[in-house]
């Protein structure tokens, strides 16, 4: 028995051991960034339960995205990033009507959204921090316009502004992706790098209510019909940079105060005393 109780001992020991050596080798980072982040989104609609639609091609868009993010550490290799930024949803179609029509239908709505994406970080080198993200957001349409553009044998040309007529106020979903963080020096100054792509998917459907309950026209042409859900999608590559909110006064005037005493001992030696 005193074997056994003599062995939990030295294990624990060694265990509690290794886990100081962890922690002092490794410590935790808890200080705050703030940042500001910008790049591009790609846009599309989801037209679910809606087949007509759906089957409809979407083309390729780049809008602008940006905004503010903090960068907050939770606990070791995770991060929680709430972030307030703008970015642009919507769709842009090209198709042949089956009357031999061109027809070109967009939608381009501005957002502003709060998101807050939790991220799993591998620490595999200060510069090189691969993470995974996972997010919530919700934001509210600012505003926006639907544009149609049809030729012969029925021509027209139309825009009208995005309102609450035409498109839901609130958009809310949820998004993954991954990224690379990196920590630089610059000066005496931390500098954290953020570069994701994500992919982002809504779950509110984006008819405007007097769409579906028909007190206002829907302004769509020939396959549109405002049956279904459309439900907004889009890819975002983005690159952030942020400050820590600590300051490193106390670093900078280190560094000084090692730099002078290194010059006052070479000029010591260059001298004999």
């Amino acid at each position: 028995m005193k074997k056994k109780v003599l062995i939990l001992n030295i294990l624990l020991a060694c265990c509690i051991g290794v886990f100081g050596q962890m922690t002092q080798s490794k410590p935790m980072d808890r200080t705050l960034s703030l940042g500001i982040k910008g790049g591009v989104n790609m846009p599309r609609m989801l037209y679910f339960k809606n087949p007509a639609l759906a089957r409809l091609p979407q083309s390729f868009v780049f809008t602008p995205t940006g905004g503010l993010f903090l960068d907050i550490p939770i606990i070791e290799s995770v991060y929680l990033s709430p972030e307030v930024v703008y970015v642009q949803r919507g769709t842009d179609m090209k198709y042949v009507h089956r009357s031999g029509a061109n027809v070109h239908y967009s939608i381009s709505t501005s957002y502003v959204d709060l998101r807050i994406p939790l991220e799993m970080v591998w620490d595999v080198r200060p510069y090189f921090q691969p993470f995974v993200m996972v997010g919530l957001e919700a934001g509210m349409c600012m505003f926006g316009k639907i544009q149609i553009d049809r030729t012969a044998p029925i021509a027209f040309n139309d825009t009208i502004a995005v309102d609450s007529a035409n498109m839901a106020l609130i958009h809310a979903g949820a998004y993954a992706g991954v990224g690379i963080r990196s920590k630089v020096n610059i000066g005496y100054q931390d500098v954290l790098l953020k570069f994701s792509v994500s992919f982002h998917q809504g779950f509110l459907d984006s008819y405007s209510p007097y769409e579906k309950n028909g007190i206002a026209q829907s302004t769509n042409v020939n396959a549109y019909q405002v049956t279904g859900y459309r439900l907004p999608q889009g890819l975002e590559v983005t690159l952030g940079i942020a400050i820590p909110l600590k300051p490193r006064l106390k670093d900078a005037c280190a560094a000084f105060a090692k730099d002078r005493y290194r010059r006052h001992s070479n000029r010591g030696h260059l001298f004999g005393y």
